[in-house]
């Protein structure tokens, strides 16, 4: 793609210098920032706006809390602004450096403006999509907001949220609640960005938690229809949960957390070598682990150990998904969709998601998990979660990884039954990082993932450069091998 951002900012500058008619102010010692974001084609998309102070200005805080500052177009909290495509936004009087992002797939592009008490300031914006994902899904699986007691996110705001970091879907995982986005999508007028699906966390008091979707629950309920926990083991739950939802995911939230005792391999006494829970009512029948939670993100030593565990199963033949979700309960740090999964549905579109099609691919592995990198790996025709049978020739594994010229990839590691076999370094080029066929030995039936790593962080677009670092990273579901006896 071809695309020169100084020449579409200056056009969308031009078209958004009209004023339009006064706007009431949230206080009489603020400016007003009318703000416009396009694609390159011109069509208006939701965006993030993250303020930084500068030549003496402090970054702003426009809340201290997770109860948002609603404006006309959108939501300020924090240093942030989430908007629909176009709002007007109270702001202090000073100077500020303002990234403009929509997700990983779209250019993040810095703005300096100048804001003064009483006057109106337009910002015209253009975010170049240069890594386009036909025929993927990007969700976030594991998401909170007010329906759960440890949230204080309007649903409405978490919804904003969404739509303007590029998610294309969210799944309602409340405390032991199962919510329902559909009508505050509608109202928000969302629809075509940004679908939704019912799920749960089934949150128990000595069991950990469980991530469920789609469910189909029960709307008329104060709870939605969630299943009753008290007192249940994991054997019971994922029992009726195969019994009322047979379509559903059932993803291990968190499952070395030990802050808090809500890990569920810890307080199952889960021996890896052996593959055996050793607390009575344990249960192996669930179909994906959270290799990476949102509040560990800048811990990769907990993240190596949930990756150990994954790797264990899949030796012992268990093909659980591996998923990435941000476990978000604020409107700082940990946003939706930091990270999120990309699932393999190729007659998808943002907005329009079929549950029970995307709970298929994600048990089958057809997915892979991302804070940033995007990801492509095929052995010939075959991909995540297909099967091939080798003779024993190497495999002829071919991975490109493109990501926004923001984020930085700077190896890629192929990793052969939870071994890593080579480390590749990655190229500097704008988009396309890495395309390579790599030639795999494989001497036994197994399996074959791909990570992807960068150094630098994503602050200040994603997380901050002091308190919560967050790096690139995409770790994929295998590629199964079959390994037969030479011809």
């Amino acid at each position: 793609m071809t695309f020169d951002a100084d020449t579409a900012d200056a056009t969308i500058a031009r078209e958004a210098v009209t004023p339009r008619p006064p706007q009431p102010m949230v206080s009489p010692y603020h400016g007003t920032l009318e703000v416009r974001v396009r694609d390159e084609l011109g069509t208006p998309i939701p965006a993030r706006l993250t303020f930084l102070g500068m030549a003496g200005t402090k970054t702003p805080a426009f809340t201290s809390a997770d109860v948002g500052l609603d404006q006309p177009g959108g939501v300020m909290a924090y240093n942030r602004a989430f908007i629909v495509d176009e709002a007007t936004l109270a702001v202090p009087p000073g100077r500020y450096e303002v990234w403009a992002s929509h997700g990983i797939e779209y250019e993040a592009v810095p703005k300096i403006i100048d804001i003064a008490t009483g006057r109106t300031t337009v910002l015209g914006v253009v975010l170049a999509h240069t890594v386009a994902t036909p025929g993927w899904i990007s969700g976030d699986f594991h998401v909170h907001a007010e329906r759960s007691f440890d949230s204080h996110v309007a649903m409405t705001h978490r919804a904003l949220q969404f739509a303007a970091d590029g998610v294309d879907l969210l799944v309602s995982t409340d405390h032991n609640v199962i919510a329902d986005y559909t009508p505050v999508i509608a109202k928000l007028g969302l629809g075509a960005e940004l679908a939704t699906l019912r799920g749960d966390e089934l949150t128990t008091a000595d069991w950990g938690h469980f991530g469920a979707f789609p469910l189909a629950g029960t709307p008329d309920l104060p709870d939605g229809g969630a299943p009753i926990t008290a007192g249940r083991t994991p054997e019971q739950l994922f029992a009726d949960l195969r019994a009322h939802d047979p379509d559903a995911v059932i993803d291990i939230h968190h499952p070395r957390l030990e802050d808090g005792h809500i890990g569920y391999f810890h307080l199952g006494k889960l021996d890896t070598a052996r593959l055996v829970g050793t607390r009575p009512g344990f249960s192996f029948d669930f179909d994906a682990i959270e290799v990476l939670n949102g509040y560990q993100d800048p811990d990769r030593h907990s993240l190596d150990v949930v990756l150990a565990d994954w790797f264990a199963f899949l030796r012992h033949g268990h093909r659980v998904t591996a998923t990435g979700n941000s476990d978000t309960h604020h409107l700082t740090f940990n946003l939706g969709g930091f990270p999120r999964n990309y699932v393999a549905l190729a007659s998808a579109t943002p907005g329009s998601v079929d549950g029970r099609a995307l709970a298929r691919a994600v048990k089958a592995g057809r997915a892979y998990f991302t804070t940033g990198p995007i990801v492509a790996v095929t052995v010939g025709d075959a991909t995540l979660g297909d099967t091939i049978t080798t003779h024993g020739e190497p495999l002829l594994l071919h991975v490109v990884v493109r990501a926004a010229t923001w984020i930085a990839v700077d190896r890629v590691t192929i990793i052969v039954d939870g071994v890593v076999t080579s480390v590749w370094p990655a190229a500097r080029g704008p988009i396309v990082r890495f395309d390579q066929t790599i030639p795999v030995p494989v001497a036994k039936d197994g399996f074959v993932v791909v990570r992807v790593d960068g150094d630098r962080a994503m602050a200040p677009v994603i997380g901050d450069a002091q308190h919560f670092r967050v790096y690139p990273l995409a770790i994929t579901n295998p590629i199964w091998v079959h390994r037969e006896a030479a011809r």
